[in-house]
């Protein structure tokens, strides 16, 4: 049996990543669609920790490791065996956000042979085929967040800087994650979506 394609959708905040990946599920209902950190039970919980403000303020050694937890469930437990069984997933996260948030934003460098030494345990044959980097300034990503009526997450409150820095951790390591595609997420919803189509056709 043909392995299914595995793709990522990458970006900072309010770059519309979880609007498109909620139109590809009306688009390709036949896909596996997941989010990182969550999918499973035990990814659900450890999102709604790392979300609240409650851990903020939280080690980033800490951090890092709860998002790492997080994925190897969703790993185990979601993506291998759809991939196995020929089904393509779709991720909204995945791995590259831990490079961008807690080893960019957060400015700890130090962490990065940390990370890619349990990562290479946890990803086992589990890397992506592509990965779709939604670029949006910080600017306009913020502000996008601040329009919503929900709640800000504690990643949305941080500085214009911090986003800064996670956006330049995208951009320097999208292209070991797979084919990398990058896309103007500043443009209108409309003009993102047909990129992105057109994107996820040209991969499958």
């Amino acid at each position: 049996m043909q392995r299914g394609k595995f793709i990522v959708f990458e970006g900072g905040e309010g770059s519309g990543k979880t609007t498109i990946v909620d139109m590809l599920r009306k688009e390709f209902s036949d896909f596996v669609y997941t989010q990182d950190p969550g999918g499973t039970a035990l990814g659900h919980q450890i999102r709604d920790l790392l979300m609240s403000e409650r851990t903020k303020g939280i080690d980033v050694r800490a951090e890092l490791l709860l998002f790492l937890a997080a994925r190897a469930q969703m790993v185990s437990e979601i993506i291998v065996p759809a991939l196995e069984s020929g089904t393509h997933v779709i991720s909204n996260r995945f791995a590259l956000s831990s490079i961008a948030y807690q080893i960019y934003g957060r400015q700890k460098p130090e962490l990065l042979p940390l990370y890619t030494k349990v990562s290479d345990i946890i990803l086992e044959n589990c890397k992506p085929d592509a990965t779709i980097f939604l670029d949006v300034s910080p600017e306009v990503g913020i502000a996008r967040v601040h329009s919503r009526e929900e709640e800000p997450t504690r990643f949305d409150n941080e500085s214009i800087e911090f986003h800064t820095r996670v956006r330049e951790g995208y951009k320097k390591h999208l292209a070991e994650f797979g084919t990398p595609v990058v896309i103007d997420a500043d443009k209108p919803l409309e003009e993102v979506w047909t990129e992105v189509l057109k994107t996820v056709q040209s991969l499958l």
